[in-house]
This record gives C-alpha cells, structure tokens and sequence, in this order.
C-alpha cells in the first residue's frame, strides 16, 4: 500500500510542476505599438503617440490609453522615448512607462490589460528601472486577478529602488519574474501595474512586459503513463497477495 500512494504522489507533484501547455502573449508588452488612431492626443503635451519618439517637440505624453492598455486610477499612462531622458533608454526598441504620471497631484496611476488564458501555470516577466537615487518615489506594484465576480488574487507584489537587495540602479534594467497558476479553462485574467512611491511625477520605469506559459516537458505524458502503470501493479499485487 506504502508503494502505491508514493507512486500516486508523484504523479500529483509532476503535474502540479509542469501544468499550462499553452503560450500567452501579452498586447503590446513592449509598448512599440504607437497605433495614433487610439490614444488620440496626449493630455499634457497634445502629442499624438506616433511622434514622440522621432519629434520635433516633446518626447512624453500622457494617455487615457494606449494600444492594449487602459488607465484604471490615476493621472494616465506616460510614455516616455530614448529622447526623454539622457539617463536612460528603453529596454529595446524606443519606448517605455512611467506611471507616475503628470499631472499632479492625481499623478500615481494604473494601468492594466485582461488577457485570456488557459488553466496551468504561468511567468510574469517585466524589465524595471528606478528613475532617481530615492527608493520612496520609485515604487511599482504588479497584480494578476482572476476573473469577476470573485476577482480572486492570482499574484501582487512590488519592486523599487535603487537597492542593493535586488540590483537595480538609475540607468539601468533589471528583469523581474513571478509565477502565479489559473485553475480555469479560458478564464479572463487582469494584468494591471501600479505606481505606488511619492505622487511626484518621478517613478519607476517598466519595458517589456510578458506572460509566458510553463510548458509540459515532452516526457512527461509518458512519465505519468509510467508512474499509473506502476500503481496498478503495486495494487494489483496488495489484492492477490
């Protein structure tokens, strides 16, 4: 009997490692999609989107929205380009988020996106940058929520800094990754970030947001076909002893 609830056990870990087959792309996780026909003109600097990066004029705006992502709280969705600042560039490509956003003083905002994803388990991955040397101003949270009415908490959390406790400096990028599991088949999943440090218009940066699927190893069908067969012998053997 011992056997058989060791090898049903293994089974149960292996699965619970390796569940979520399916890839899931985040819309416009690198904020290069600069579509003008939907954020319109920018609430502080009247830019449309498509010309910040190239100019002349302003390199920043604020937006209601932007190709993807929706403001939920706050000012807006800033988004800054390699000209903005001589300190740093994006991660790749010309564009990235602030969420600090002008104006003040309703200048901590949030963005967010719902995503449609299959029962399994998943990566958050997004690449951060502090703005300035006070790690009170720079604070990003990130939250995953399941689907309403429950809108159960799938995964939060928050970075800052500078800090030595997690590498990031001023100018510099630093990838940040958490796991978080969906129980339901297709359910819609809400991905929102936050500023969250001194209503200051100086935050932190996020690039390159994605969610990424933990695949099942191509093994492992087979591995678990194994691991049954084993149980019904060891079973087997407890009944005809």
């Amino acid at each position: 009997m011992k056997r058989l609830i060791r090898v049903s056990c293994m089974a149960g870990v292996f699965a619970a490692m390796f569940a979520g087959s399916a890839s899931a792309v985040v819309f416009n996780g690198d904020f290069e999609d600069v579509s003008s026909s939907n954020p319109g003109l920018g609430l502080v600097n009247k830019r449309p989107i498509d010309t910040l990066a190239s100019g002349p004029g302003k390199s920043w705006d604020v937006y209601t929205s932007i190709p993807g992502w929706t403001t939920a709280a706050g000012a807006g969705i800033e988004v800054q380009t390699n000209r903005t600042l001589n300190s740093i560039d994006a991660h790749s490509g010309q564009h990235y988020i602030e969420l600090d956003s002008h104006p003040s003083p309703n200048s901590n905002s949030t963005m967010q996106q719902d995503v449609f994803l299959s029962a399994g388990r998943y990566r958050l991955d997004f690449w951060y940058s502090p703005r300035t040397g006070d790690i009170n101003t720079n604070g990003i949270a990130f939250s995953v929520t399941g689907a309403a009415p429950t809108n159960n908490a799938l995964l939060s959390g928050g970075v800052t800094g500078p800090s030595a406790s997690n590498g990031t400096s001023v100018g510099a990028w630093t990838m940040f990754s958490a796991m978080f599991a969906v129980a339901d088949v297709d359910s819609p999943i809400r991905l929102a970030f936050s500023a969250t440090g001194s209503a200051n218009t100086l935050g932190g940066f996020i690039d390159d947001v994605s969610i990424s699927a933990i695949p099942i190893p191509a093994a492992l069908p087979l591995l678990l076909t194994a691991l049954g067969g084993l149980g019904f012998v060891a079973r087997r053997r407890r009944q005809t002893s």
